[in-house]
């Protein structure tokens, strides 16, 4: 009878973190990995419960059915660590890892030995995850968190190779209905168990920091642009000039400020120049790299830090920028009224500290001003390239503003 309560503990616990996965996907629907997380613990917990609720574990449709639900829950586990960190799982090959084990348990299913199938099928799940925990690698980060998870899963594809040697050792030869009788099964299952469990705690805590990361990202970002504000865009713009100071890579700033913006307010009202705003920001969001920062500095004033780029390749992502958003049409703004932006750059000097890199920029983006606007300056080079019109008069009636 404590056998059979100790033998169930695995699908409960099982059962118990599928539940709870699939509450906390409800409460963020965006995190789609938590919800493949879910999947494999209820597939986990099925796999379970047939292995010990079945009066003829030997069965082809035992083993099947068995084998199915185990491999869904690998490869969903799998899948759902890799979702978080944004790494693409072949699901194909895993697939066909599964369906060779299947195969290969099917074929042993007919003899006597049970050894043959438990250590077909445990190949491939270790396969599985170590294949998948040399994919996350990739994309995983070097915090504790992180580096816990990719443990747990080496450990979950090693302990998968060694279990069906170590069964065999210390067991002989058995039938599936022995070796849940054994004391090493019974042994197995509080491994298991307890496994399972400090999976799903460490993958609770990565969920729940994940959310209390959004919720801060989101605090720290400008409504009307979704771009970083002042004060949390200048803390990240500081640590990547010292990442950069220290991997020695090359950093330059772009200082933008939408031209004549008072005269917009004024004559097309607030809601407009929000609408202008809102779609400046949308372009400087499209434009740049995961590995760079752009923040709303001011009221129409921004700021992008290109990491890995000289001066040179930066004019031509601000000139692209100033291209789209001269042709831009801004929603609320007479016919043939265009809105120009005007640029400012400079590339960081090791030496030189936030400040100092920005107040260049934003001496760049005074003589773009001053040379007429809708253009672009290089404080770098000390020169005016020359990207837009030469003269822009602030009649309203014109083309521009």
């Amino acid at each position: 009878m404590s056998e059979n309560i100790l033998a169930l503990a695995n699908p409960m616990l099982n059962m118990v973190f599928g539940i709870a996965f699939l509450i906390l996907w409800r409460r963020e629907p965006g995190a789609s990995w938590i919800a493949i997380i879910s999947v494999s613990y209820f597939a986990s917990a099925a796999g379970f419960f047939i292995f010990h609720l079945t009066p003829d574990p030997n069965g082809i449709p035992a083993v099947v059915a068995m084998h199915l639900f185990y491999s869904l829950g690998t490869i969903a586990m799998v899948w759902g660590i890799g979702t978080r960190y944004g790494q693409l799982i072949p699901h194909r090959l895993y697939a066909f890892i599964a369906g060779l084990g299947l195969v290969m348990m099917v074929g042993a299913s007919f003899g006597a030995d049970y050894n043959a199938r438990l250590y077909a099928a445990n190949a491939s799940y270790g396969l599985i995850l170590a294949l998948g925990t040399q994919a996350i690698a990739r994309k995983a980060g070097s915090e504790l968190l992180d580096k816990a998870i990719l443990f747990l899963l080496a450990m979950g594809a090693f302990q998968f190779f060694v279990r069906p040697l170590v069964a065999i050792m210390v067991q002989g030869e058995m039938t599936a209905v022995e070796y849940r009788e054994t004391p090493f099964y019974a042994v197995m299952v509080v491994w298991l168990a307890l496994a399972a469990v400090l999976m799903a705690l460490i993958l609770l805590g990565a969920a729940l920091t994940d959310q209390t990361k959004a919720v801060r990202d989101d605090a720290e970002r400008d409504t009307l642009t979704g771009l970083k504000v002042r004060g949390p865009f200048e803390t990240q713009a500081i640590a990547m000039l010292q990442r950069a100071r220290e991997e020695d890579v090359p950093i330059s700033v772009i200082v933008a400020d939408i031209d004549h913006f008072k005269r917009v307010n004024d004559i097309w009202g607030h809601q407009v120049g929000d609408s202008a705003i809102a779609g400046f920001g949308d372009l400087l969001r499209s434009a740049i790299r995961s590995t760079d920062i752009a923040g709303r500095v001011g009221g129409e004033e921004f700021c992008l830090f290109v990491w890995d780029c000289p001066a040179g390749p930066t004019r031509k992502l601000a000139e692209r920028i100033r291209t789209r958003f001269e042709h831009m049409q801004i929603e609320g703004i007479s016919d043939g009224v265009r809105l120009t932006a005007s640029f400012g750059i400079a590339q960081w000097e090791p030496d030189e500290g936030y400040g100092r890199l920005f107040a260049r920029a934003d001496a760049a983006l005074y003589r773009a001003k001053q040379a007429g606007r809708n253009r672009i300056v290089s404080q770098d080079e000390g020169m005016l390239l020359a990207m837009g019109p030469h003269r822009q008069g602030p009649d309203m009636r014109r083309a521009r503003v």
